[in-house]
């Protein structure tokens, strides 16, 4: 297994003419990473590994959206933007006016594209974006005191070491499951292009894209072995350690945990190359 390291990110320079990228999310959620991929002259391949179903029983979330409006927290902290997607859509359902929010709760907006989806689903303007965003420097530079107290919705499948590093600083934290992740479908016949060796790089934005793009390629005939030779791109470290739980060589990782940076990183590496 590769050691991975931190890509620098690249100068706009770096050109991508004929590197064939697989991307495991959706097509509609990732059309910023297909653009820049696609303006450095990259051809683009969609294999959506995720895909995202409301949690069967709404009413503990909705309890909890309720007692916001009403004052009940300081923070809402949305982990990924598939999380806004689906809490503006509660939102939506009871009714709930954005103009309601209390002024004292504050938004945590940490992953791509989330404060965007915050702001377009939800309503609301993110107090905190971090630009990197592993749940030990998210807990710290949310400077959170004993008491204060944190609505977090997420997927039932995440991992819950955002809350723990939440609760670590003293805080109460209410962690309520939202949605659930199946296994995507649809897009490019991607397990048939790597066999063929028609992949050049594959990138995962989330520790969970990796975990179901594994199941998915099982299903479809495809193995691990066919990765050996392709570029693996993660976009920070929690992805890339799933990755490498797989089995996986990790060679991008870049400084800034962003679609940009990661798209830049990619330039980097195959400029170097």
């Amino acid at each position: 297994m590769k050691t991975m390291t931190a890509m620098p990110t690249a100068p706009a320079a770096n050109r991508l003419d004929g590197v064939r990228v697989a991307i495991t999310h959706d097509k509609e959620q990732v059309k910023d990473q297909a653009e820049l991929f696609r303006a450095l002259g990259a051809e683009v391949f969609f294999y959506p590994c995720i895909e995202i179903v409301p949690y069967e029983h709404t009413g503990e979330l909705d309890a909890a959206l309720k007692e916001a409006i009403a004052g009940k927290y300081d923070w809402i902290v949305l982990n990924d933007a598939d999380t806004a997607l689906v809490v503006g859509e509660r939102m939506a359902a009871i009714g709930a006016d954005p103009n309601q929010i209390p002024r004292r709760l504050k938004v945590a907006s940490i992953g791509c594209m989330t404060e965007r989806y915050t702001n377009e689903f939800m309503g609301l303007q993110a107090t905190f974006a971090p630009e990197v965003y592993t749940p030990q420097y998210v807990a710290e530079a949310l400077k959170l005191k004993a008491g204060d107290r944190v609505l977090l919705p997420q997927s039932s499948m995440t991992r819950m070491s955002l809350a723990h590093c939440l609760r670590d600083t003293g805080a109460e934290v209410t962690a309520i499951n939202a949605y659930r992740t199946l296994v995507g479908r649809g897009g490019d016949g991607v397990p048939v292009l790597l066999w063929e060796g028609k992949i050049d790089c594959i990138t995962f934005t989330f520790p969970t894209a990796v975990r179901y793009f594994f199941k998915r390629l099982d299903l479809e005939g495809g193995t691990p072995a066919m990765l050996d030779d392709v570029c693996v791109a993660c976009i920070g470290p929690l992805t890339a350690s799933a990755a490498q739980d797989y089995g996986m060589h990790v060679d991008v990782l870049p400084e800034q945990h962003t679609i940009e940076g990661m798209v830049n990183a990619v330039a980097a590496y195959f400029a170097a190359r």
